[in-house]
């Protein structure tokens, strides 16, 4: 890669051993890639890329994002993100992101207390927040080297669109948390958003 060269999102530069990464450019499996239709520029040992047009930015800590569930594992939920717009600038999504899972609490056996006490509790089923297919809101925690760590705690994250498991179906909303399928009436419990079924709104916030 020269001086000047017109790169395009996700073409590489350069390895990470030979330059620093500059604006513009993320870093993946040790080497520099560019992050939007630009010009490269290297300058005092780091390579970076002028933006043709509009300019583009990575997403990062504290921003709302988008995406689709993709897989979900008995404590990591995965999320395929999509690129966003926000205050008018338009953001990429270099990685995927993850939800963490708090592990259930484990029963304390010190006291005189009879095992048999310590219920098992709702279905783990029940307790899912979202699943493979689901569309969802989410904040980023952490922008870790290799995913964004999300957070859906508060109102607004969570489940935004979700179709039947069982016969594929758009999902309604009773507005307790559970999904109720239009068609077969199967029903399932999610943690949903207050933006769930409302796409307006949703595009509003990705404006």
């Amino acid at each position: 890669m020269k001086e000047n060269d017109i790169v395009v999102p996700g073409e590489k530069l350069a390895a990470e051993e030979e330059y620093l990464h500059g604006s513009n450019t993320y870093v993946e499996n040790s080497n520099i890639y560019s992050m939007l239709l630009g010009r490269v520029v290297m300058k005092n040992g780091s390579i970076e890329v002028s933006p043709i047009g509009r300019e583009i930015h990575e997403i990062d800590k504290g921003m709302t994002v988008i995406g689709s569930v993709t897989d979900y594992m008995k404590s990591v939920i995965f999320i395929k993100l999509d690129n966003i717009r926000s205050e008018g600038k338009e953001f990429l999504a270099l990685k995927d992101g993850k939800i963490v899972l708090a592990r259930p609490r484990r029963p304390d056996f010190r006291s005189h207390d009879r095992p048999q006490s310590y219920g098992r509790g709702p279905r783990e089923e029940e307790m899912k927040p979202c699943k493979v297919g689901d569309t969802m809101i989410a904040t980023v925690a952490y922008n870790d080297k290799d995913a964004y760590t999300l957070d859906i705690r508060n109102p607004e994250t969570g489940v935004v669109h979700s179709n039947c498991e069982l016969c594929g179906s758009e999902m309604r909303h009773d507005g307790a948390g559970v999904l109720e399928c239009a068609v077969c009436k199967h029903r399932e419990r999610r943690k949903v958003s207050v933006y769930y079924d409302k796409p307006e709104a949703i595009r509003k916030m990705f404006a």
